[in-house]
């Protein structure tokens, strides 16, 4: 009996001391991710996109092609409905918030377009009269203003399209040399008065937060390369308005950021060249990178040091995963990711985590 007992000790003993020094397989491993998701995907028929809108009442998506001046519709589940085209440069998206309008920015057309999402018609068109080669690019509305960017390269500003019955355009007439290029555009209603800008276009990877309250844009707080980060790809607000993502092709990883002051509130481990980003209503995390073969998204809790889930869009082809490329279904059961080649169609791929 007391040599079982000594035995029975002694082994405990011994499997403490493997477990800590790892040599017990798994013992002091990370939680392995989950299986991939399903995934559907449908070939679409265009070879570029900008960004992409989703309408939760008609349960749509809307799918910008500034190349051939035309949005693709689609169903949650990536049935192509219409593609919708005479829309020179259509480079970005906003929805109203009733989901009534689609505003498109025309960049060739130095224009924003509102189309009724019931009957796909015109409902009305914006001139932005910003007399730069490349009219509005990017769009984000902030209590009901839509703030465009737009320009050439130093040459690049920003301007507003107030809403209502008396729609009115208004350039803010930056210092030359603002921003490199038109910046990537954020806003949330959870962040009322709030437009952050980012910059895509250079190496600098300025991140700004602008005050636009009183109808002009005043700095708030402004960074350079926070976190290491240089041509912004993408961007995305955690759903309390807090957390800022701000993705950039380097460093290797995707960066969440205090919205208050920009610092580095946490790393969440991905892969080479981050290229997207998106949040889910329930706060979860989608970042996705541009990787030749294997995993391209990544989804996390948020502050979770490992994924839950990881997807590989195409096993054993090598999508690339576009520029904020990435956007969540409003209930959070569908997550739309769009990749592509060089000259080939862009596909479409609805994942169901």
């Amino acid at each position: 009996m007391r040599r079982s007992r000594l035995r029975a000790v002694l082994g405990a003993l011994l499997l403490t001391l493997l477990t800590l020094l790892g040599a017990v397989p798994g013992a002091a491993a990370a939680p392995a991710a989950t299986t991939t998701p399903a995934v559907t995907t449908t070939t679409l028929p265009i070879q570029y996109h900008t960004d992409t809108a989703v309408d939760p009442v008609r349960r749509r998506l809307y799918i910008a092609d500034r190349v051939s001046g035309s949005v693709v519709v689609t169903d949650f589940d990536g049935r192509i409905v219409r593609t919708l085209t005479g829309l020179p440069g259509a480079a970005d998206l906003v929805l109203s918030p009733d989901a009534r309008t689609l505003y498109v920015a025309l960049s060739l057309g130095d224009a924003i377009v509102a189309l009724d999402t019931a009957t796909y018609r015109t409902k009305a068109r914006h001139p932005t009269g910003t007399g730069a080669p490349t009219g509005p690019v990017r769009l984000a509305l902030v209590d009901g203003t839509l703030w465009f960017s737009y320009g050439e390269q130093w040459e690049s500003n920003l301007g507003s399209l107030t809403l209502g019955r008396r729609p009115a355009v208004r350039l803010a007439h930056l210092p030359p040399g603002t921003w490199p290029g038109p910046p990537l555009l954020l806003s949330s209603p959870t962040v009322p008065g709030l437009l952050i800008a980012a910059d895509q276009h250079s190496t600098g990877g300025t991140v700004t937060v602008y005050d636009v309250t009183s109808g002009a844009p005043v700095l708030r707080t402004t960074k350079d390369n926070p976190g290491g980060i240089s041509d912004v790809h993408d961007l995305a607000l955690s759903p309390d308005g807090r957390t800022l993502f701000a993705v950039s092709g380097a460093p290797y990883h995707h960066l969440a950021l205090r919205l208050a002051d920009l610092s580095v509130e946490h790393v969440y481990p991905t892969g080479s060249y981050p290229t997207a980003v998106a949040l889910s209503p329930q706060g979860t995390i989608a970042a996705g990178i541009d990787r030749s073969y294997g995993e391209d998204v990544f989804l996390f809790a948020p502050g979770a040091g490992a994924p839950s889930q990881v997807v590989d869009l195409d096993p054993g082809a090598a999508p690339s995963l576009r520029p904020h490329g990435l956007i969540w279904s409003p209930d959070g059961t569908r997550l739309f990711a769009l990749t592509g080649e060089y000259l080939a169609p862009l596909a479409l791929h609805v994942i169901r985590p």
